[in-house]
């Protein structure tokens, strides 16, 4: 039955293939939003089988990749202080800051711990009282309801050694500014299932309508990404600047309405800096006053400062569609998965690790049946 289902999938695959190959008349410049349809884009070799005039270029879908040395900075002073204890996910570990990370503070004997939730980082406070947990959250949007829940979660048991450092970023005010530079020339958006949770989508609908741009929301299998480049390529080809969500996972009003709900009560939006990208207005959260206690900033009295970020790195230009990973001199070079020195390359959703992961394999699975 397994392999009737990954025939069945092929067969897709080479027909969505074979129409895309049909209707392109023209260059279009695609952006894909998300780390994880980037890594399966190479992952299947889809790239490769693409036509030469569809220009697939990433965009600031990595929310490790975004981060700039301030705000590690940040990380890091809290992170040594006495009785902490910094809960957070691996990737973020590596990133480094202006001099340190905080996986180099780890070896000289920090407190970290690598979790996979914020409610992980909750569960730690309690085990640990006489410590200050604090968990760096970082993420998109779509991470908002499960911080602001567990925010909430300490502020009704009373768990006062739990605090965390807000760092979410909002995607459609970065979009915006990134689609303003006419030299990108970006025509189409590819987006996943992930904005679905507690974005607003009348946002991606004015941002298809403002800057003329076609916009889907796609899976990450490879059916389901080619099914929104096929969507886009027709979108482009009639003229059309929409948002489709068609074929998205859509979550019940009810789990929108809660999640909606906690993130307003614990944060509001705010003018934030991105890696490479500088300040953007209204596109990251902090925490409300009235659960300042909870807020690790004000805790410890900490203010995001711009910080020094490698000279040799071109994560910049590559998270905001100016550039590929290949482009960058220190890719595959000094630049590895084994000696990082960039976030894209850090991160098991940044684009550089990808490509050094997948693109020197090729393209896979369909491409002998194309």
């Amino acid at each position: 039955m397994e392999s009737e289902n990954v025939t069945k999938d092929l067969d897709i695959q080479k027909a969505l293939l074979e129409k895309i190959h049909k209707l392109v008349d023209r260059p279009m410049r695609l952006m894909v939003a998300c780390g994880t349809q980037n890594r399966a884009i190479l992952k299947y070799g889809l790239r490769e089988l693409l036509p030469d005039k569809i220009d697939l270029v990433a965009g600031p879908g990595c929310s490790v990749c975004v981060m700039p040395a301030g705000h590690i900075d940040a990380f890091v002073k809290v992170a040594m202080q006495p009785k902490v204890i910094t809960a957070a996910c691996e990737d973020l570990i590596r990133v480094p800051g202006s001099k340190e990370s905080l996986g180099s503070i780890w070896k000289k004997g920090a407190r970290i711990e690598i979790i996979s939730s914020p409610m992980d980082a909750l569960d730690i406070a309690r085990r640990e009282p006489d410590y200050t947990v604090v968990y760096p959250a970082v993420g998109f949007e779509a991470t908002a309801p499960s911080v602001a829940e567990t925010i909430l979660e300490a502020a009704r048991l009373g768990i006062e050694n739990f605090c965390v450092i807000p760092s979410i970023r909002l995607l459609p005010p970065t979009i915006d500014l990134l689609m303003l530079d006419p030299d990108l020339n970006i025509r189409g958006l590819l987006c996943s299932d992930h904005i679905n949770t507690i974005s607003d989508t009348e946002a991606y609908t004015e941002l298809a309508r403002k800057h003329n741009l076609s916009c889907y929301i796609a899976g990450f299998e490879a059916v389901e990404i080619l099914e929104g480049i096929l969507s886009l390529v027709k979108q482009i080809r009639n003229g059309e600047s929409v948002f489709d969500d068609t074929s998205a996972f859509i979550y019940s009003s009810e789990d929108n309405k809660r999640a909606r709900k906690m993130v307003s009560e614990v944060f509001f939006a705010v003018d934030t800096d991105w890696r490479g990208l500088g300040t953007i207005e209204q596109s990251g959260f902090v925490i409300r006053d009235e659960l300042a206690l909870f807020d690790a900033t004000k805790r410890f009295n900490v203010r995001f400062k711009e910080g020094q970020e490698s000279c040799m790195c071109q994560c910049n230009a590559i998270i905001s569609g100016r550039g590929l990973p290949p482009d960058c001199p220190a890719f595959g070079m000094v630049c590895t998965p084994q000696t990082p020195i960039g976030p894209c390359m850090i991160s098991d959703e940044g684009i550089c690790s990808s490509y050094f992961k997948y693109n020197v394999q090729g393209s896979r699975n369909i491409a002998s049946r194309v």
